[in-house]
């Protein structure tokens, strides 16, 4: 059949038309990707992204995100359910301390690195703190008599390991707390920026801790405690205990060697994550409640500005699959998978069910812009 001319004209006009809606969209959208945004510092509400093959993965526990290492040492798995085992939730990342880092906290670094690598603060700790600083012990193992003799008070021992004449109770039980820098790299816009946190860690002579070991479940006595150090003693002069050398063990604490085995993990975290929008690139926020056969369930929906559209777009362009975490005020309330490019400038977040995070996340979002 011949088409008319004026059929010809509107098939023309139509097929222009759409291709100039799709070569704008594909201009728009590669002119998007190919912008370089400022790295973001961490907000009061933020959406984070963990960078795929990082060995880091996102669950939901108890209603709650979280963040944990994905590798052998980490055994958490997800659950059937869509939860987290013990050994997952054990093991998580603390995400108020990471995002403290990424603002540039060096105070919470050292926290960060201790909890991540296992070494945070319990109940085997001294009751009584005696902080020994890296710098100290450093001028005192390398000849500086007045700092030696504080650390062997302090030690209650010899640094080559010989014990002194009498046991200092107060001594024995506290130790000393090794207070020394670890240093990691971050990212930031002018490139790797090198951060150092303070890392503490209770340092006792082994001597000590085998006559505590022995004492355990007795009710001690001031000669009780005599007796096994004049035991301990007896050990070591005769040569049947071999002597600590003190001073090689402070400074195995202070090698550049255990710096970098405790930097090795909370510097892939740091690196892998990604602060995609904070509240500064959302409009508004407001949320839904409903029931369903699980009981009352809350969806959330957020609002870009142009700014944070673009931004979310870039981010989700190569990422379909993986999650995101909603982090308010540290804590991870929500962990949305990205389903598609999120090019519209409007997330909604489904199925959440503790509604006063919900609402807290919202109020707090709203009060920002109105501020």
């Amino acid at each position: 059949m011949k088409l008319r001319s004026s059929t010809k004209i509107a098939i023309g006009f139509v097929i222009i038309a759409g291709g100039s809606i799709y070569g704008y969209q594909y201009l728009m959208r590669n002119s998007i990707m190919s912008q370089k945004f400022a790295t973001i510092v961490p907000g009061d509400v933020n959406l984070v992204g963990i960078n795929a093959g990082a060995g880091f993965k996102i669950i939901v526990a108890n209603q709650m995100a979280q963040l944990v290492q994905a590798s052998d040492n980490f055994g958490g798995q997800e659950s059937d359910t869509g939860g987290a085992t013990e050994g997952a939730i054990k093991k998580r990342v603390p995400i108020r301390e990471m995002l403290e880092v990424l603002k540039g906290n060096e105070k919470a670094l050292g926290t960060f690195i201790m909890k991540v690598n296992d070494r945070d603060e319990n109940d085997s700790w001294p009751p009584i703190r005696v902080v020994w600083t890296a710098e100290r012990l450093k001028s005192a193992i390398n000849g500086d008599k007045v700092e030696e003799a504080k650390l062997v008070h302090d030690l209650n021992m010899n640094l080559d390991g010989t014990p002194v004449q009498n046991l200092n109770r107060a001594s024995m039980e506290n130790g000393i707390i090794i207070d020394y820098p670890v240093t990691i790299h971050v990212h930031a816009d002018q490139g790797p920026k090198s951060v150092t946190g303070r890392v503490e860690e209770p340092f006792k002579p082994d001597l000590l801790s085998s006559i505590e070991k022995k004492l355990t479940d007795k009710q001690v006595t001031n000669e009780m405690i005599a007796g096994y150090y004049a035991e301990a003693v007896q050990g070591i002069a005769t040569g049947k205990t071999k002597k600590q050398d003190i001073a090689k063990a402070i400074m195995a604490r202070l090698s550049p060697d255990n710096a970098n085995e405790l930097s090795t993990a909370p510097e892939r975290i740091l690196t892998s994550a990604q602060i995609v929008v904070n509240e500064s690139h959302i409009s508004s926020a407001s949320y839904r409640k409903y029931d369903t056969t699980n009981g009352k369930m809350n969806d959330l929906t957020i609002e870009m500005t142009d700014e944070g559209r673009k931004r979310l777009w870039q981010f989700s362009e190569d990422r379909v699959g993986t999650q995101l975490m909603l982090v308010v005020d540290g804590i991870a309330i929500a962990a949305p998978r990205i389903n598609h490019e999120l090019s519209q400038g409007e997330i909604t977040i489904t199925q959440m069910a503790d509604e006063s995070l919900v609402k807290h996340a919202v109020d707090g979002l709203n009060k920002h812009k109105k501020g």
